[in-house]
Order: C-alpha cells, then structure tokens, then sequence
C-alpha cells in the first residue's frame, strides 16, 4: 500500500470529524416513538463510534506527535466550518455533508472500502435523515451548500 500524504490523510478525516460534529448536536435524530428512543440512542452510540474510528484511521500508522499535528490540522478545518453552521437546521446541515461526501465518493477521491469505519457509519446514517431528501427546497439548498463546502476546502488545498 502506497504511503498517503499529510494532505491525502486529513482529507480522509475530515468528512468524519465534521458528521461526528453534526451528531454531537442533541435532537438531531428523533424518533416520534417512545418505545424506539432505546434503539435510536444505541444506533447513534454505534454511528459515534464508527466516525470516531473513522477520523483516527488515517493517522494510525503514524508516530503520536505527528498524529496529533494531523489531527489539529483537521480540527482547525472542521472548527472553521462549523462556526459557518450557524443556527442552520441539524437536517440540512446533514444533507449538504452528505452530497459532499457524495461528491468526493462518486469522483473517488474517498473511497468507502465495504466494512471500513466510514462505511459502516455512512450506512447507518442514511436512514436516520434521509427523509430530508423529499423537501425539494431544503434538498436544493444543501446542494448549495455542499458545493460551497467543497470550494471552502479548495480553497484550503484539499480536494482539488
């Protein structure tokens, strides 16, 4: 396997620290059902824990100084993009991170490998928002906003 770059490595991380933070947020996934909240709050610990994986993969081979640079460098990013969120709605902050990683997955430059962390996090989240997608308003704008999302890291030198 081919020796990633400081660039390729925080570029792997950074769609997982940003759909950790969006998870972090309290009611972001509500289940109308009582008797689910239990399953619902399993299912999101489980989710967690998959991001979390997820963010510290790509720096594991790494010695613990340069791990920590990597992941202050992600964190710098991640930190400037969520002030950005604002008082946007937890549902279409989740959408446009979606067509983000949409995005970078469909030009493959993040490719989820069946059973790695992000994929196993990414095929649990979907179901839990993906009723954002029937709003045609909501859907266009997090369209939008991915692609500025995208340009933001562009402009930071990743992705490109």
């Amino acid at each position: 396997m081919p020796t990633l770059s400081d660039r390729q490595r925080v570029e792997l991380a950074i769609p997982a620290y940003l759909l950790y933070a969006s998870t972090a947020a309290s009611g972001v996934f509500v289940t109308a059902d009582p008797d689910q909240a239990a399953k619902a709050e399993a299912d999101i610990a489980a989710l967690r824990a998959d991001l979390q994986a997820a963010l510290l993969e790509p720096f594991g081979d790494l010695v613990a100084r340069k791990q920590h640079a990597l992941l202050r460098w992600v964190e710098r990013i991640g930190k400037a993009i969520i002030v950005g969120w604002g008082n946007r709605p937890a549902l279409s902050v989740m959408l446009a991170l979606w067509y983000f990683l949409k995005d970078l997955t469909d030009r493959e430059v993040l490719i989820l490998w069946e059973g790695s962390a992000m994929e196993r996090a990414t095929s649990r989240l979907l179901p839990m928002f993906a009723h954002g997608f029937e709003e045609q308003m909501r859907d266009a704008a997090a369209q939008d906003q991915a692609h500025q999302l995208l340009a933001r890291m562009n402009a930071e030198g990743l992705y490109g």
